[in-house]
């Protein structure tokens, strides 16, 4: 092989590899309100599982009264840990700065009870946090019974209803896909 065939062909390998896009899962808040006004990105999650009523609204699950202690964290594609966890007692509430964490390339947050095995996790999603963080940046966690017919392991769940972008989670595409 001639070494400017040669040259030519590795050149154009590397501009191809080059220009193909790079998968990424990673969650873009440099759009949102708040990034674009210059404030911070917070969401303070506020934690309800001892309530019977009022944080249930627009979710698959009906409001109960449990309460324990939440675990907040910040998770990669990967399913690693984006930077430190929240730690919420029943009745407190604790504020977690999304700047940080977009630093760190998270896609989602899970919500969990580090307490209580009968209680399944909920995850919001990246296009959840975006909708609170061009709200007011407002979440209230609860515990609540899973309707009739679900599938997992436990009849419980913790929640989620966030004031800011009117978000909830779980729905029932997020149960049953």
């Amino acid at each position: 092989m001639k070494p400017h065939t040669f040259l030519a062909g590795t050149a154009l390998a590397l501009s191809i590899s080059l220009a193909a896009p790079v998968a990424s899962a990673e969650c873009d808040i440099s759009e949102t309100k708040c990034a674009v006004n210059g404030g911070k990105c917070n969401i303070k999650f506020r934690n309800h599982t001892g309530k019977l009523d009022g944080s249930g609204k627009n979710t698959w699950l009906g409001q109960s009264s449990l309460a324990q202690i939440v675990k907040v964290k910040a998770l990669k594609d990967n399913g690693n840990s984006a930077g430190n966890a929240l730690t919420i007692d029943a009745g407190a509430s604790n504020t977690m700065n999304f700047d940080k964490k977009a630093k760190k390339k998270f896609e989602k947050v899970r919500i969990s009870s580090p307490t209580s095995g009968t209680v399944d996790s909920v995850t919001m999603t990246c296009e959840r946090i975006v909708a609170v963080l061009n709200g007011n940046g407002t979440c209230n966690i609860f515990h609540g019974a899973k309707q009739p017919n679900h599938t997992d392991n436990n009849d419980y769940q913790l929640g989620y209803s966030c004031d800011g972008g009117n978000v909830a989670g779980p729905t029932a595409d997020d149960i049953y896909g």
